[in-house]
């Protein structure tokens, strides 16, 4: 009988020697196991190119909020013209565009995006019967869209 408290006796001991490093192993277990709450990112989106969103009447109140600020311009209305859409460049060997292939996927890779050209500019405003109001807003509109100042035209509002 005394044998057999002995050996349950050292069992116990042997149990309460390796609680505290069965404890330690389940915590980090626990721990490598949780999520981490972020997302893995994909490596062909983190290399992708983003499109750049252009927008014709996003650009027009853009213009339309700061000629507004030009002293004497009053209320301003902007109309812009373009040409084209936005459209991106693929990178090309000759006649062929390249295209990688990553994680089983193919993708062409692209270069860099081009936005519509400017073709002109039209500019409605209050202070337009003033010759400085028109040459403030001429230039500071040439400035923003890089058209010459012979493609902007600054009318009067009624």
């Amino acid at each position: 009988m005394k044998n057999n408290d002995e050996k349950k006796q050292f069992k116990l001991l042997d149990i309460l020697k390796n609680k505290y490093a069965l404890i330690v192993l389940a915590a980090g277990l626990l721990l490598i196991l949780l999520p981490t709450g972020n997302k893995p990112e994909d490596k062909a989106e983190r290399n992708e190119i983003k499109a750049p969103e252009f927008s014709i009447t996003d650009e027009e109140s853009r213009l339309e909020k700061q000629l507004c600020k030009i002293r004497g311009a009053g209320r301003v209305s902007v109309l812009l013209s373009v040409e084209g859409s936005p459209s991106r460049e693929l990178a090309n060997s000759g006649d062929e565009t390249l295209v990688v292939s990553e994680n089983g996927k193919e993708r062409v890779v692209e270069l860099y995006y081009v936005n519509p050209e400017y073709m002109g500019a039209i500019i409605v405003c209050d202070g337009a019967d003033s010759a400085e109001v028109r040459l403030a807003i001429t230039k500071a509109v040439s400035a923003y869209t890089g058209l010459s100042t012979n493609k902007i035209t600054v009318m009067s509002m009624s």
